[in-house]
């Protein structure tokens, strides 16, 4: 419960005496101020103090800063009392509209994770079947232009032994060349469409665009020690590994190496 306006006079009045501020009445004295407000006003008095005593010198600055301490400790706590009486009924409301979809969500999304395991499967066999379809035509291809190449080069040569007398059958090496252009064309343009057909789609029932096969990126950890000592032990590295030295205290009943724990003290 928030203070009532007794208490907050009161809570007032004994940090007026111990910061020996007098303030003059105002308007709308007379009525509690919000938690907000208090709050407002808190940050105010605190900013203030904390401009002028960047360093704590002495017992009466300690013991002003210990005033200072409860009263935004006080402010803070109406504040979060004021916003939960608010918030809960709204939370609770909203938790159980999200339990409700949620018993519903969970387990459709795991069936259709299973499901695109499977796809994803099936995709990934067929692709592989057709990868290898394709490299075996594509080596074909190969060959076959190897072969027209050579056709070329013994087509090439007869035109040049006929050129200069020789008796060649010009006629058969030119015939064979370009069989064996033909022959490769045929060959590339079967590697061309199976090179093409590898991604597996499948049709769409429902007039939506094809199920597909897709490619993303993502980031493998091979050498823990070497990214670390690569981007630095930042904030988030830390938080990490302290969230997963608790996890592993758990389970082990003792820190990992390189985790120690200390005793921090504050006021």
């Amino acid at each position: 419960m928030s203070y009532t306006e007794r208490e907050i006079e009161r809570s007032q009045a004994r940090l007026g005496a111990v910061l020996g501020v007098n303030r003059e009445p105002m308007i709308g004295d007379n009525n509690p101020p919000t938690p907000i407000d208090s709050a407002k006003e808190a940050m105010t008095e605190l900013s203030a103090f904390l401009r002028d005593n960047p360093v704590i010198q002495s017992p009466e600055e300690a013991k002003n800063g210990g005033a200072y301490v409860e009263r935004t400790r006080i402010a803070l706590a109406d504040m979060e009392t004021e916003r939960k009486a608010q918030t809960e009924p709204l939370n609770t409301k909203l938790s159980a509209i999200n339990a409700t979809y949620k018993a519903v969500r969970e387990p459709l999304e795991s069936a259709l994770k299973l499901l695109r395991a499977r796809l994803t499967k099936y995709a990934t066999d067929i692709e592989a079947a057709r990868i290898a379809e394709a490299n075996r035509l594509r080596a074909e291809a190969e060959a076959a232009e190897a072969a027209a190449r050579e056709a070329e080069r013994l087509e090439q040569n007869a035109v040049a032994c006929a050129d200069v007398g020789e008796c060649t059958d010009v006629g058969a090496a030119i015939q064979n060349a370009d069989e064996a252009f033909k022959q490769f064309g045929k060959a590339d343009r079967q590697a061309a469409v199976a090179e093409r057909n590898v991604p597996v789609r499948i049709g769409s029932v429902m007039g939506r665009p094809a199920i597909s096969m897709h490619t993303r990126k993502v980031l493998v950890v091979t050498d823990a020690v070497a990214a670390v000592t690569a981007i630095g032990l930042t904030d988030k590295i830390k938080l990490a590994i302290t969230q997963s030295a608790k996890d592993f205290r758990e389970a082990h009943g003792e820190l990992p190496a390189g985790v120690t724990e200390i005793s921090e003290r504050s006021m």
